[in-house]
């Protein structure tokens, strides 16, 4: 019988040679965990693979594309080859935490839960690590009451409409390969629909009141946080395949209605000042179909149960 690694962390690569091989180290030099990495090389034109191929590590597994796919489709493919009890999806540039990966390994392993969720910090610019955002930050103030939690979304719904990263989770594989979780094939915004599909889907949250990840933020560079213009536009496409699986769960759309089109105003003002006046227009009447979906049971429900202030908001906005 073959033994299963404990952990497989999965890598999007595209032309991250100056970081993913130290990454990759970082992973394996894990001594308290199993580690499988599998590396998806979205068709690179560096040396990224030959980083990796450098460290002669028979538990690296290295997928490539002939032709760039986008994050989210090598994120997908990776979670196909991962063979960890546990996979953790991962950023070539970012900085993992390898004392809070087994921390969330072995919480997982104590409690049963389907996800670890961890905070995360940022970096950016070069300068030293910052906390998470606002919002994010007082979500999880308000939920981490101690090192420790084991709850259920119904517990802690506000981590729906936290910032959307792949990275500072980690899920029971074959959990999740029943449930079908994955990832938009979009340009931009691929990881809303995994983190959505992720706790939707969770029967038990694990929270650990650890950062695994420092997001690296540099400004100027290609990273997906400053893309800008038309790329953008894929924003709403992302939100439909995220709002279509949530239609598929009726009753747990019903319950986070809320969450979802709170989340979607936020996100949608956060990419307004992110497009460039060509496409303004397009964008606006993008957002406005999006939010014509809402169901008129939810928005009433919304009016009368929870933030009337959010609904007038929602029908202002839809209605412009």
């Amino acid at each position: 019988m073959t033994v299963r690694p404990d952990v497989s962390v999965i890598i999007p690569v595209h032309n991250a040679g100056g970081t993913v091989g130290g990454l990759v180290r970082s992973a394996l030099t894990i001594d308290a965990l199993d580690v499988e990495v599998v590396v998806v090389d979205d068709a690179s034109t560096d040396d990224s693979v030959a980083q990796v191929e450098a460290l002669g590590r028979a538990e690296v597994v290295v997928e490539r594309f002939s032709t760039n796919a986008g994050a989210g489709v090598a994120r997908n493919r990776g979670f196909e080859r991962a063979t960890g009890r546990y996979a953790l999806f991962f950023d070539a540039d970012d900085e993992l935490h390898p004392d809070s990966l087994v921390a969330a390994v072995r919480g997982l392993e104590d409690t049963g839960a389907d996800v670890a969720v961890l905070p995360y910090r940022y970096r950016r610019g070069g300068g030293g690590a910052e906390g998470m955002n606002s919002f994010d930050a007082a979500v999880w103030t308000r939920y981490a009451t101690g090192p420790r939690r084991l709850t259920r979304l119904g517990e802690v719904p506000s981590l729906l409409g936290c910032s959307n990263y792949p990275w500072n989770k980690v899920v029971r594989t074959d959990h999740y390969r029943r449930t079908g979780l994955r990832f938009s094939g979009t340009v931009v915004h691929n990881d809303i629909l995994g983190h959505w599909l992720t706790l939707l889907d969770a029967e038990t949250v694990l929270l650990l009141d650890q950062p695994l990840c420092t997001h690296i933020v540099n400004v100027g560079a290609r990273n997906l946080t400053n893309r800008e213009s038309r790329a953008r536009l894929s924003l709403f496409d992302a939100l439909d395949e995220t709002y279509t699986a949530l239609e598929r769960r009726p009753e747990k759309r019903a319950r986070y209605a809320h969450h979802y089109w709170d989340f979607v105003l936020r996100v949608g003002g956060w990419a307004t000042s992110r497009v460039t006046p060509d496409v303004a227009d397009e964008f606006s009447l993008r957002l406005q179909e999006h939010l014509l979906r809402i169901d008129l049971g939810d928005l009433t429900r919304i009016r009368l149960r929870h933030d009337t202030e959010l609904a007038t908001r929602l029908v202002r906005r839809a209605l412009a």
